[in-house]
């Protein structure tokens, strides 16, 4: 049996389907769902991505489409690279994602004032420090007297 398997090793490769273990995707975001996840496409595999870190204004909420059509202007027509480590409670994997210039999509929509650091979360500096500038320079969301954040949104 082992002569066979190591005989054959093509075998194993076809019947074998990306694991969800593994830690980097790359292909393109097919969903917009809302301003903080969306559905990679790899292949013929979907993957529903939840970014990182971040927390964006809920449906109904202030900001909520607006944090929408960024997510989807910093992913259209382009391949994204998404590092991951776990999925979250709704099995949606939780990864950084960035572009094909390389730039952080999980930072730049906090530096577009359309994301909290989601400090519950993430203790990253970068992300926190973003914030602090957003809020200071009232970009985005910030423009807003006292925006309500959306975890706190969710519990009413």
């Amino acid at each position: 049996m082992i002569f066979f398997l190591l005989s054959f090793p093509f075998l194993l490769s076809v019947q074998y389907k990306v694991p969800v273990s593994q830690t980097v995707l790359v292909g393109r975001a097919i969903k917009i769902v809302d301003g903080d996840t969306f559905d990679l496409l790899v292949g013929s595999m979907t993957y529903r991505i939840r970014l990182n870190g971040i927390d964006t204004p809920e449906r109904g909420q202030s900001f909520y489409k607006n944090a929408k059509d960024a997510l989807g202007a910093w992913c259209r027509l382009q391949p994204l690279t998404v590092k991951y480590k776990s999925k979250d409670r709704n099995g949606r994997l939780l990864g950084d994602v960035y572009t094909t210039n390389g730039h952080w999509i999980n930072l730049k929509l906090v530096e577009e004032g359309m994301a909290w650091h989601f400090k519950k979360y993430s203790t990253d500096k970068i992300l926190s420090a973003a914030e602090i500038k957003a809020r200071a320079n009232k970009i985005g969301l910030w423009k807003e007297i006292n925006p309500v954040a959306p975890w706190i949104w969710r519990r009413k």
